[in-house]
């Protein structure tokens, strides 16, 4: 850099670097990349849930003649055993789906995330009974979890999210508890109770906004294991039972005709298949971004 140009940088005002960097960030956030194709599918899924009698060519309580009819001009998806058209079938169940796995998330990241603040700011003692629990807890698998708590309450869209929430406890905890644990130590924590800051004003505002990304990042990536879980729940008759089913239960309905009229489980398992890998995929690349070691910087 020659003398002229660094006096020229030295005069810039710091406002402008700032808003120059913030471009930079954004540019970076919205150019095209891998995360494009999962997006436009989460984006297509989402339109679907919210306003499927818009996309739907049929609507899917329609029962016509043409029984497990073959995908064609007509019936993109063909049709079920009903005579429904598999392709509303399937916009509607997104619905059902994306409630259940967005709820299930909510639930278990507000009830995880509040046993791990718990857990790495209350204290050795507390943070030893509290993560003993959860490994008894982690030592149920999860879908056999789901499957007594869903069995107990009864099949229903609430119970399910119930259910599939109360799974995924134990693995918010577990991050809550590591950033809160990493982040307590740090020099502006001690600066901040020197001058007599209470707990609830440190948690408040000095250790939440510091675990939000990667809570943000877990929560992208919990939406599939969710959903996965809850269309095994509906797989088995203990998820969603309704007369737009979700595509769990889409995925049950059709296994028994798989010989005859494959399309019927095929758009279903495609649908839940599309949706679990887009929602990996977005939360790997939150993570890459808002972790500045995944950057490389």
């Amino acid at each position: 850099m020659t003398e002229r140009t660094a006096s020229f940088v030295a005069r810039v005002p710091a406002w402008r670097a700032d808003e120059g960097r913030r471009r930079l960030m954004l540019l970076s956030w919205l150019r095209p990349g891998p995360l494009l194709l999962p997006g436009v599918i989460m984006l297509v899924m989402l339109a679907c849930g919210l306003f499927p009698e818009w996309i739907a060519p049929f609507d899917p309580t329609d029962m016509t003649d043409a029984i497990l009819a073959p995908p064609g001009p007509e019936h993109w998806f063909g049709t079920d055993h009903f005579g429904r058209d598999v392709l509303s079938l399937v916009i509607y169940g997104a619905r059902q789906s994306l409630l259940m796995g967005a709820c299930a998330v909510f639930v278990g990241g507000l009830a995880g995330g509040l046993l791990g603040l718990v857990s790495g700011y209350g204290g050795r003692g507390v943070d030893l009974v509290l993560m003993r629990l959860l490994d008894i807890w982690m030592a149920v698998p999860d879908i056999l979890l789901a499957i007594i708590i869903a069995a107990a309450l009864g099949p229903s869209l609430t119970n399910t999210i119930i259910a599939v929430g109360l799974v995924t406890v134990p693995r918010y905890a577990r991050v809550m508890r590591a950033q809160v644990l990493a982040i307590r130590s740090r020099p502006f924590i001690e600066a901040s109770r020197s001058i007599g800051s209470s707990h609830t004003l440190i948690v408040l505002h000095h250790i939440l906004p510091h675990t939000v990304s990667q809570m943000l990042v877990m929560a992208t990536l919990g939406i599939g294991s969710s959903i996965l879980i809850g269309s095994s729940l509906s797989f088995i008759g203990l998820g969603v039972i309704d007369d737009r089913p979700d595509w769990g239960f889409l995925l049950s309905q059709g296994r028994s005709y798989l010989t005859v009229a494959w399309w019927f489980a095929t758009f279903p398992g495609l649908a839940i298949t599309a949706l679990v890998i887009s929602a990996n995929l977005l939360g790997d690349g939150l993570r890459s971004r808002l972790d500045p070691h995944q950057r490389g910087g």
